[in-house]
């Protein structure tokens, strides 16, 4: 190999770098991320974790890694573009982000590993990549905009119990709001949005 070939693959170590740093310093703090989110819905953070979304969300089939959280009116997933790499190199990214009002949300359940493999819900080679130390998922019926059951399936890193109890708990002490039940949010980039726009009057997406 040559020196203008090593040159080259400096080159492009150096501008992969770069790119990455500057992919890095638009980061949004985890401070910033909570208040934004509790000023918007006026809601409070009950409980957070980092969490493997594995399906049961009408508008999302593919599993994806992000953000699960609670709060005071809602359940929320979200996931976030890690950016390019080292390289400069970037895989392809899809949006995840929704939120479940809790006046639509019914029981949760811990389920075995084993039963979502036989559902099809897990594949599984998936489970050597499992956030949970236990063999078993957090599993929460709700209702969706459509008046249908359905049921959402995560691989949580915390403990299902402390969900299990924080939902309850939240469940117990919310109080319906009329105004609620209108709200609704943009899948792609998570505005609150009047049911009544088709389109996202911020990023344009398509919502319904």
């Amino acid at each position: 190999m040559g020196g203008f070939s090593y040159i080259l693959i400096f080159a492009v170590l150096i501008i992969g770098a770069i790119v990455w740093g500057l992919k890095r310093k638009k980061t949004i703090s985890v401070s910033d991320f909570w208040q934004e989110k509790e000023s918007e819905y006026s809601e409070k953070r009950i409980l957070s974790s980092f969490a493997r979304y594995l399906g049961g969300h009408a508008r999302f089939e593919t599993t994806t890694e992000g953000l699960l959280f609670l709060m005071s009116k809602s359940l929320w997933f979200e996931n976030f573009e890690k950016g390019a790499n080292i390289f400069g190199f970037a895989f392809p990214f899809e949006k995840v982000i929704f939120r479940i009002p809790l006046s639509r949300i019914g029981q949760t359940k811990t389920i075995p590993e084993k039963e979502l493999i036989s559902q099809g819900i897990l594949h599984p080679s998936m489970n050597v990549r499992r956030v949970n130390r236990k063999p078993e998922y957090l599993s929460v019926s709700y209702i969706d905009e459509w008046g249908r059951e359905k049921e959402l399936f995560f691989d949580s890193m915390v403990d299902l119990s402390q969900w299990h109890q924080a939902i309850k708990t939240a469940l117990d002490n919310y109080v319906p709001d009329v105004e609620e039940e209108k709200i609704g949010v943009c899948p792609k980039c998570g505005k609150k949005v009047s049911p009544d726009f088709k389109l996202c009057p911020y990023c344009g997406c398509r919502l319904s």
